[in-house]
């Protein structure tokens, strides 16, 4: 038996390790994107985007060889010591009642469970791996392509355009894993998730494998206030191995033991150990299904804020990699400004944070908000950014409080202001020229808009509808109904590109058919009207902060669900192809059961 705060603490060592393999490579990447050339002719672009991919490739190997290393040797040591620890205890039981262990405890059977398991943390490990130069080549790509399409566009400046993506890189940061669902997750995130699960499932085999040997059917779960609902069920209770016991139902059976969501599956902190009817006391303290479930949601909200910490970390430290690399004193200056803003968030969040856990009487977990990029250099670099971030805002406020208004009187200037009222009938879809939002019924907001001049476009993944292989049954629309159709958007500060070689080629490479990069909209010359419709959609989501407080990948989870139902309910309004309604459907199903997975986890 392992405790909960035992499986809790055991990926800790192996999860530092792949924090400081992360955020390496995102510091790598960041030194990439501020010096490459995006001057360089169209001619030329995708021969010097190789070289630079195969350098930036080469880099991350290098980070891996030496991480694959030391993790071989972690893993396998915290595989041998949580494994023996959880028999050790259970042997314990078994002494206490008679039982003799000694020749069980050096059984082959045992041997070969802890092997199997070490070898398939491995296994883990090198997939994790290969994930992380897929997605660092991924990203490189996606990033120098995004500044480059903003260069040759003529619409950005050179240094706008790194800066961008500089502050995209800082923002989204490296998803390594992907699941069969579509889930991205962080790598460190992905890898406490399978250690712990993976060094319990590997003990649990071999406590039943010691269980078989001493001849005992019945065991008792563990319990730990704060257990998901669905676990909360049977913590604590007696079940039988077999399932031939009448009292006790079978453990497989009631608890799920053996599936990703049951007993021991993803992230489950619960054990089991022996117990002897007639003779065992029972050990574990009902816990209260209220308690228990106020204390899980409170735990929960931790864990997301925990995750919103992490990540301002990251971005800093990329922030921070390019502000050292960049020559361009006007580059610099935009980086650190975002440098010092960003720094003044992550204040604020980690004093969210520690209050949340005062107020609720939560452990603060200093482990799962520390990022080695995040050094006590550019930790020093941050609280220095966030208070002159403070300072600027309060000078800011200060003239804008002693500014003489149109009547001569000294006071506040108010924001400027757009009211945007969201119809009841979706079918009606977004009014672009107001800036709404959708999605929601009968509602006003005010959307504040920024003085100064800058665009109050909000930077966000790459939104895409999925390429169509083939596009055999697309129907390509002609100029006129393309510049109908996006003369919205423009009106609203869209940059709409379509065809040529630099926007065939990106949507080749991100597997798209068109793609909205925070405000430049990018189409095949061969577009056809669904993927105009979804675009302009998406750049109005954009636009309106639509989910803005919700953080990756539901955001862009919700946002897809949305653009999907709004086609849907404006496919006959423009005379939307059939074939293409259909595909819109398949994708909508796709997201939704993206969302049902994500709510799982």
């Amino acid at each position: 038996m392992l405790t909960p705060q035992t499986l809790a603490k055991l990926p800790d060592e192996i999860v530092d390790l792949i924090n400081d393999l992360q955020t390496e490579i995102i510091m790598s990447i960041a030194k990439k994107l501020v010096k490459a050339d995006y001057l360089t002719p169209s001619a030329e672009w995708q021969l010097y985007k190789a070289q630079q991919l195969r350098m930036s490739t080469k880099e991350v190997n290098a980070l891996i060889s030496r991480f694959t290393g030391l993790s071989r040797r972690k893993v396998a040591k915290l595989y041998t010591d949580g494994c023996m620890e959880a028999i050790s205890n259970d042997a314990k039981i078994y002494r206490a009642y008679g039982k003799d262990v000694s020749s069980a405890l050096r059984s082959i059977a045992l041997n070969n469970t802890l092997r199997a398991g070490i070898k398939n943390a491995n296994g883990m490990t090198r997939n994790l791996c290969k994930s992380l130069v897929e997605s660092s080549r991924s990203t490189v790509t996606y990033l120098m392509d995004k500044a480059y399409i903003k260069t040759v566009s003529g619409a950005f400046s050179y240094q706008e355009a790194i800066y961008d993506s500089v502050k995209e890189l800082a923002e989204r940061g490296i998803r390594s894993v992907q699941y069969p669902s579509g889930h991205r997750d962080w790598a460190d995130v992905a890898v406490r998730r399978a250690v712990m699960t993976g060094i319990s499932q590997t003990a649990g085999q071999m406590q039943l494998d010691l269980a078989a040997e001493m001849d005992c059917d019945l065991v008792e779960v563990t319990s730990h206030i704060g257990a998901r609902p669905s676990h909360a069920e049977w913590q604590g209770k007696i079940f039988s191995i077999s399932g031939k016991h009448k009292k006790y139902p079978k453990l497989s059976t009631a608890t799920g033991y053996g599936t990703g969501d049951g007993l021991k599956g993803w992230n489950c902190r619960h054990d089991f150990f022996p117990f002897f009817e007639g003779i065992s006391e029972r050990v574990q303290v009902p816990v209260n299904t209220k308690e228990n479930k106020e204390f899980y949601e409170k735990e929960q909200r931790q864990r997301a804020m925990e995750r919103t910490v992490r990540a301002s970390k990251r971005s800093l430290a990329a922030l921070d990699s390019a502000i050292q690399e960049t020559d361009d004193p006007e580059l610099k200056a935009r980086l650190q400004s975002d440098f010092d803003r960003k720094s003044a968030t992550l204040k604020k969040q980690e004093n969210r944070l520690a209050e949340w856990c005062k107020e609720n009487d939560l452990y603060p977990q200093n482990d799962r908000i520390r990022v080695v990029g995040f050094g006590r250099s550019v930790s020093q670099k941050a609280v220095h950014g966030a208070k002159r971030y403070d300072k600027a805002k309060e000078e800011e406020t200060e003239q804008k409080r002693t500014k003489p208004d149109s009547t001569g009187q000294k006071g506040t200037k108010p924001d400027k202001a757009v009211e945007v009222t969201v119809p009841a009938d979706q079918s009606e879809g977004l009014k672009y020229a107001d800036v709404p939002i959708t999605g929601r019924k009968s509602e006003t907001f005010e959307k504040k808009v920024d003085n100064s001049g800058e665009s109050d476009i909000m930077e966000v993944r790459e939104m895409k509808r999925s390429k169509d292989r083939g596009r055999r049954n697309i129907r390509a629309i002609s100029d006129d109904r393309f510049d109908s159709l996006t003369i919205e958007a423009r009106k609203n500060g869209a940059i709409i590109m379509r065809g040529g070689e630099e926007v065939e080629s990106h949507l080749d490479e991100v597997g798209a058919d068109a793609s909205t990069i925070g405000d430049i909209l990018l189409f095949r010359s061969d577009v056809c009207i669904s993927e105009v419709l979804e675009e302009t959609h998406h750049f109005m989501q954009n636009r309106s902060g639509l989910n803005a407080d919700v953080e990756e990948p539901l955001r862009t989870i919700l946002n897809e669900i949305e653009a999907k139902r709004y086609l849907l309910a404006n496919a006959r309004k423009y005379g939307v192809p059939r074939t293409e309604t259909e595909l819109t459907e398949k994708q909508l199903a796709e997201y939704l059961k993206q969302l049902e997975d994500y709510k799982r986890r």
